[in-house]
């Protein structure tokens, strides 16, 4: 018998069985996945990973050294993603002594004070300075931060929190994986304008009890682009790509598949969907609506 979603969703709660919806959609365009049964299996596995790199005491990581570009000594900007235990990360910067400034919207920011607290106790204040990211004069603060020693340390993937701050800004679409995505690099043109060396730091996925590798995705120190566009317009394409294989091994450990639809916009080339893939259902405050994957459009039934 076909597996088709009217027997699938039978097994999910409304809100879950939505969220998986737009997963499928997320991971459809970017993975060309189709089958919803292997999406249901990525989706599961992606949302237990989750929850897994959660639960991780961050005060516990085993972590591996495998930077060269980086030192606490030289302020730069440090991005990553919020791939495998993306929580290793910053522990790994600020066990190392790194004073970190990190840009959090202003909803989570005691949220993160608390979490900093934990790991570092009471000096957590003097390693750990967090800013407004909503804040209109933010470029302003950074650079007297940077002036002080302090790294910026911020996702390039956003976040839960940050649709909000993705869906106000402009946005740049770049090619991905299967289709392309929509990104906001302000970021990138900060570091440009302040010439200010770049950073991206991934923490690879570890067999149980092995220790967390912290390694380097991406770097760049030598602004020689005439333009803040140029230069993110490049880089932004040069980092996806070096994401790109190592997501690609381990799909289920990025986070964002989970929002990507809120924050990323992803498309690809309709001559690629077949049309008995396109369409789904789901509901909304009791009410029966139709998904169009392709587009992230619902109609109601």
């Amino acid at each position: 018998m076909q597996f088709t979603w009217k027997a699938a969703m039978n097994g999910y709660t409304e809100k879950d069985w939505r969220d998986f919806v737009f997963f499928s959609a997320n991971v459809q365009h970017l993975l060309g996945i189709h089958q919803l049964d292997i999406q249901q299996n990525l989706h599961r596995a992606a949302i237990n990973f989750s929850r897994r790199q959660a639960e991780t005491d961050a005060t516990k990581f085993l972590l591996e050294d495998k930077t060269y570009w980086i030192s606490p000594e030289r302020a730069q900007f440090i991005l990553s993603f919020h791939f495998g235990y993306y929580r290793a990360v910053p522990a790994f910067l600020v066990q190392r002594g790194y004073k970190l400034c990190i840009p959090v919207a202003k909803e989570v920011m005691l949220q993160q004070s608390q979490h900093y607290a934990a790991l570092l106790g009471d000096r957590w204040q003097k390693q750990v300075v967090f800013l407004e990211a909503e804040d209109p004069h933010l470029f302003f603060k950074l650079r007297q931060q940077m002036d002080l020693g302090y790294h910026i340390f911020c996702y390039l993937d956003g976040g839960v929190n940050a649709a909000k701050d993705f869906q106000a800004q402009k946005l740049s679409e770049i090619p991905f994986l299967n289709g392309s995505i929509k990104i906001k690099h302000g970021i990138l043109s900060m570091a440009f304008l302040l010439q200010k060396n770049i950073t991206v730091l991934i923490a690879k996925i570890a067999a149980e009890n092995e220790p967390i590798v912290i390694c380097e995705l991406s770097h760049w120190f030598e602004n020689w682009f005439p333009s803040a566009r140029q230069f993110k317009d490049y880089f932004s394409r040069i980092i996806y790509e070096d994401f790109e294989e190592t997501l690609l091994e381990y799909p289920e450990a990025w986070e964002a598949w989970l929002y990507l639809h809120k924050i990323m916009s992803p498309s690809s080339d309709v001559a690629t969907w077949p049309a008995t893939n396109r369409i789904i259902s789901f509901s909304m405050k009791e009410k029966q609506l139709l998904l169009d994957k392709f587009t992230y459009l619902s109609y109601p039934l």
